[in-house]
């Protein structure tokens, strides 16, 4: 490989799911390859110890969280996370620094010789197989100390599933991807449990009674700690928060450990969901002490209060407020329109919104119907996967009659007009897929017109 793009180009010559949607492999045999390819580099996720996240929503928050908090306490830290905004070098990092061009190139030729040596006994590679090599072979190199691994899909035949964890983290359970997963709760609850390892602390921050219950079996199973998380008053909670005082930039809350109270955490991520992924990281964090690692509070306190996960809620601009969210199914979706009435000034809300086509429509529709927008501008998000705007305006205008929906293909025009039909006071969001949210943030940039709070920081652009 002479450069990044070469490289690059390898990467994505495998067949690509994450952009088609498309499995054309037995996912049963997902784990044997993983395995016989990382045997062929002889075993780089075995060089650090790792923290393992899953869940429907709140993974990638929560493993940013554990890996700042990892950060500050002086332990060098691999985040390996999926899907990417701008470019595929977001998804590998030490630390906040991302994984360089050159550095893809150089360690691209001697996957693709193990790729070769590993051969295709179990079927062909994929890209997410590949690239989450690549991650593990890096933070090798990169002689990070500890990694935290967020799972792509699932969890039990998830690539990533062949790590040996100091502690696993499931985070919320939610209806998604159910022609692979399953259509039930209990379903996909079980393909999250995948990931829980004999005698390895879980940590859980499911709340829905069927998918605990799953969880709570497996663990049994297994001789695996069940370490429960939650709102105050959840049973069976270790831990416990309480929320705080919020504003627009920040909130606070009090979680309550086994061993005491941190009182007044400062959280730089917004929406009341993060305080369940910042108790999970608590939790994460103070077991992974347990083990060896010197995490303390004052690591905790300045992890919580520095991790920022982009298009989580990113508060753009304001006169008026400008929000970037990748909510992409009903439960998401329920929770950002929460966030929206609670940091912000309760004025009219614009939505400009994108789907993926296999997403749930109705039930985003009837939350959607249930928050009443004043206005939702359907648009196109860059991906062969997009749901047609007139799609979405259908589904709105049959589960929210009263509310305003219009058609902008071009999601740079669509964005454009959310803002011109927003008055100083009022809220846009653009939301309803990543794909749709980097977007946003790479025309937002180039518009000087919006007046942003802060530069947006697109380190590089792989893909439109």
């Amino acid at each position: 490989m002479r450069n990044y793009r070469e490289a690059l180009d390898w990467l994505y010559s495998f067949s690509d799911t994450e952009r088609t949607g498309q499995f054309v492999r037995d996912r049963e045999e997902n784990l044997p390859r993983e395995r016989a390819l990382l045997a062929a580099l002889d075993n780089p996720q075995r060089a650090y110890g790792v923290t393992h996240v899953a869940g429907s929503k709140g993974k990638g928050s929560t493993s940013t969280l554990i890996a700042a908090i990892l950060g500050a306490a002086g332990i060098r830290t691999g985040l390996y996370t999926q899907p990417d905004l701008h470019t595929f070098r977001e998804r590998i990092r030490v630390g906040d620094t991302l994984i360089a061009e050159d550095e893809v190139a150089a360690l691209v030729p001697e996957l693709r010789r193990a790729v070769a040596a590993a051969g295709s006994a179990f079927g062909a590679y994929i890209t997410y197989e590949v690239a989450t090599t690549l991650a593990f072979l890096y933070f090798r190199q990169a002689g990070v100390r500890h990694a935290v691994i967020e799972v792509g899909l699932g969890g039990r035949l998830d690539a990533t599933n062949v790590v040996e964890p100091l502690v696993t983290v499931i985070t919320s359970i939610s209806y998604e991807h159910m022609e692979v997963l399953g259509h039930t709760l209990t379903a996909i609850a079980g393909e999250k449990a995948g990931i829980i390892k004999p005698g390895v602390p879980l940590v859980c921050a499911a709340r829905a009674p069927e998918a605990v219950a799953v969880i709570r079996r497996v663990c049994a199973e297994r001789g695996a700690p069940l370490v429960l998380t939650g709102p105050a008053g959840t049973p069976d909670a270790a831990y416990t928060f309480h929320p705080g005082h919020y504003d627009t930039k920040a909130q606070w809350l009090d979680v309550r450990t086994p061993t005491g109270t941190y009182r007044d955490l400062e959280l730089g991520l917004l929406g009341e969901h993060q305080l369940e992924n910042a108790t999970a990281a608590v939790a994460a964090a103070e077991h992974l002490r347990a083990a060896g690692l010197p995490v303390d509070e004052a690591a905790i306190r300045a992890g919580l209060r520095d991790a920022r996960w982009p298009a989580r809620i990113q508060v753009v601009a304001e006169s008026p407020w400008v929000v970037v969210d990748g909510a992409h199914n009903a439960d998401s979706m329920a929770r950002l329109l929460v966030a929206l009435r609670r940091h912000f000034a309760p004025e009219r809300l614009v939505l400009v919104m994108g789907l993926l086509a296999d997403k749930d429509i109705p039930g985003i529709a009837a939350e959607i119907a249930h928050a009443r927008p004043d206005l939702v501008i359907a648009t196109n998000s860059p991906s062969p996967r997009t749901m047609p705007p007139e799609r979405i305006a259908a589904a709105l205008r049959v589960a929210a009659p009263g509310v305003a929906v219009r058609e902008e293909p071009d999601a740079g025009a669509a964005i454009a007009a959310g803002l011109a039909a927003a008055g100083p006071r009022d809220r846009v969001c653009v939301t309803g897929t990543l794909y749709l949210a980097g977007q946003a943030l790479r025309w937002l940039a180039a518009h000087d017109e919006v007046r942003k709070l802060a530069p947006i920081a697109i380190a590089g652009v792989d893909h439109a």
